[in-house]
């Protein structure tokens, strides 16, 4: 089974994901919103950067409590210049609060206000923008992709434990196999195509929670007949 096969398969049982939830003008905590792929607005693209250094080692569930607490502080927008403390109170929900409260401050002084930073994940050229995100302390390749797929919608293919995980036991590529090796297997065998990008990402991340977990659920998995170690009950 190829990467084609299995995106068919996981929206045929799964349907849309809707990913990367965010939040609408007003609101407190990100929706997602299935079938849309265009880049955010830019107070939203910020949100999803934002979101992508605050999931780091935590549950998303943790996240959107950070989220809800910084939009209710009506903070984000500021945040580059939320003092050091308070920024910790605010995202103290997503774990690791002082490390990320001092990368959200680096990241913001990078990225200026919501529209330059929506301008430049949008226009600036793809390569060179990577490899600007990652020199940033604390934002690494799946930080950086997340950035660029969802808050810019650009064709970056986001890799994470989950795909490493399902990728691995279909036999698509070594259980060791490291990110640029992962992204490159896909991204050759995908259309480059901000939608498949974001659809595949997100539909691996269910596939994992249902059935591909640490201990494999492969009992009703819509892709157990390609997959290598598939295994019946």
């Amino acid at each position: 089974m190829n990467p084609r096969r299995a995106l068919r398969r996981l929206e045929a049982r799964f349907g849309r994901q809707g990913w990367w939830p965010v939040t609408d003008a007003g609101g407190l905590r990100p929706r997602y919103r299935p079938g849309r792929y265009a880049a955010p607005a830019p107070a939203q693209a910020l949100e999803v950067c934002v979101g992508a250094i605050l999931t780091q080692n935590t549950a998303w569930s943790n996240v959107e409590k950070a989220l809800a607490a910084v939009h209710g502080a009506r903070s984000l927008r500021r945040l580059a210049r939320i003092p050091r403390a308070r920024l910790e109170r605010l995202i103290r929900p997503s774990g690791y609060f002082r490390q990320k409260a001092e990368r959200l401050r680096l990241f913001a002084r990078w990225a200026g206000d919501a529209p330059s930073l929506a301008l430049r994940l949008r226009k600036s050229p793809l390569p060179a923008l990577r490899t600007e995100l990652l020199s940033l302390k604390g934002v690494g390749p799946e930080t950086a992709d997340s950035m660029l797929l969802y808050a810019g919608g650009r064709p970056a293919f986001v890799v994470d434990a989950y795909t490493r995980r399902i990728g691995s036991r279909i036999g698509w590529f070594a259980p060791a196999a490291g990110y640029a090796e992962v992204q490159a297997f896909l991204t050759a065998r995908l259309p480059r195509s901000v939608p498949v990008y974001n659809e595949l990402h997100a539909l691996f991340v269910r596939l994992a929670k249902e059935h591909c977990r640490t201990k494999p659920q492969c009992a009703g998995c819509p892709l157990k007949g390609g997959c290598a170690t598939g295994r019946d009950p």
